[in-house]
């Protein structure tokens, strides 16, 4: 269960993450210049995104995420029509719709304006870049501001861990250990594909594993049972 210290940590480093790319901006054009080639044409500029094996790997991480929540809704279903407990998919369920969804999604990205590396000036487009923190008009949907992928992927990485505690005892330590590397090394391929491919702003990337943390515990708190391992 988080702790408010958790809580609170999550909130400082989310002003801390505003503060930092509000005052110096151009690390997310320096970021996402390391990844541009300016010698090829349009949005080719960012090699990464015609890798092939790089582009497999992210969308079979995307299926994930479009998945889980489908499943989290029928094993609720499930849950229900047996008349036992389904609080932990319900939660899961919530955090995908909340997060992703509704927040990141509906909330953010439809409205915040920002556009793309791919989309600015500096890399080849036609668009003004804006800072993090400013509300722009550069985007009109789907925009930079915050990384949709980047929030669905951090509500698999904490849908995966909780798991894997529940189930720590039956499976072991070496693949306990195992699953929690595999989780972070999921996100962390995300966040630099977003950035490598000109998809996103390192600050997109950041806010989004951010916001969607923080919402995950304070669901938790209101809606999690204290984890019992299984078996």
């Amino acid at each position: 269960m988080p702790s408010n210290k958790t809580i609170a940590l999550l909130i400082g480093l989310i002003g801390l993450t505003l503060v930092i790319f509000g005052l110096w901006p151009g690390i997310d054009l320096a970021v996402s210049g390391y990844f541009y080639d300016a010698s090829l044409p349009g949005a080719s500029g960012f090699p990464i995104k015609q890798n092939d094996t790089v582009e497999f790997l992210r969308n079979q991480i995307w299926n994930a995420t479009l998945l889980l929540p489908l499943l989290a809704l029928i094993l609720l279903l499930l849950a229900y029509w047996r008349k036992t407990d389904g609080w932990f998919w319900g939660y899961i369920l919530t955090l995908f719709v909340v997060g992703p969804g509704l927040v990141v999604n509906q909330g953010f990205k439809s409205h915040w304006g920002r556009a793309r590396p791919t989309q600015i000036t500096e890399f080849g487009g036609t668009a003004r870049f804006s800072p993090a923190w400013e509300i722009s008009d550069q985007c009109a949907r789907n925009c930079s501001f915050v990384s949709g992928e980047g929030a669905g992927t951090t509500a698999l990485t904490i849908t995966a861990l909780l798991l894997l505690y529940r189930f720590r005892h039956r499976i072991g330590a070496p693949l306990y250990r195992a699953g929690q590397g595999a989780a972070a090394l999921i996100m962390a391929f995300v966040a630099w594909q977003r950035v490598a491919s000109g998809g996103h702003f390192l600050s997109d990337v950041i806010l989004s594993m951010l916001i969607v943390s923080l919402i995950a515990a304070l669901l938790a708190r209101l809606m999690l049972k204290p984890a019992q391992p299984a078996g």
